[in-house]
């Protein structure tokens, strides 16, 4: 009889370990998939930024998952039908063109950050000097090491 009392006993502590296993990734401070890692502002979407900062992060401490959509539309002016994904393949360009180009492409106005992207790119914008045009790319993923 003792013997079937271990195996239950053993059984559980495996399972429990499993458990723990699986879970504390999650817990110890899940990275948020879907956010975005690297941000391209102009000087009007910043300023929107710097301007709605509380209201974005009261709202990515409020929900769930601690993820916040920052819509920048109203302010830039545009629809806010932002292209997540690939940019179109640009065309070959005489040199000294390409930076032109680069700054005449239409900006994403929708990011999702969790709250610590939405504190580290405050901190940036902050810190950042000179005039903020869509060349300067924040870079979260590294300038946001803990």
């Amino acid at each position: 009889m003792p013997s079937f009392r271990f195996r239950d006993a053993y059984g559980a502590v495996a399972a429990l370990a499993a458990a723990i296993l699986l879970l504390a990734p999650a817990a110890a401070g899940a990275a948020c998939l879907i956010c975005d890692e690297v941000v391209e502002l102009d000087g009007v979407r910043a300023k929107c930024f710097r301007q709605d900062y509380e209201k974005f992060l009261s709202t990515a401490r409020s929900a769930e998952t601690s993820n916040a959509e920052v819509d920048l539309s109203a302010c830039a002016g545009d629809d806010g039908r932002e292209r997540r994904g690939l940019d179109r393949m640009p065309g070959l360009l005489p040199p000294g063109r390409e930076s032109t180009v680069r700054n005449q492409r239409e900006l994403r106005s929708v990011y999702i950050f969790d709250e610590a992207s939405l504190v580290c790119l405050k901190r940036l914008l902050d810190g950042h000097e000179g005039t903020i045009d869509p060349s300067v790319r924040f870079d979260l993923v590294e300038n946001c090491k803990p």
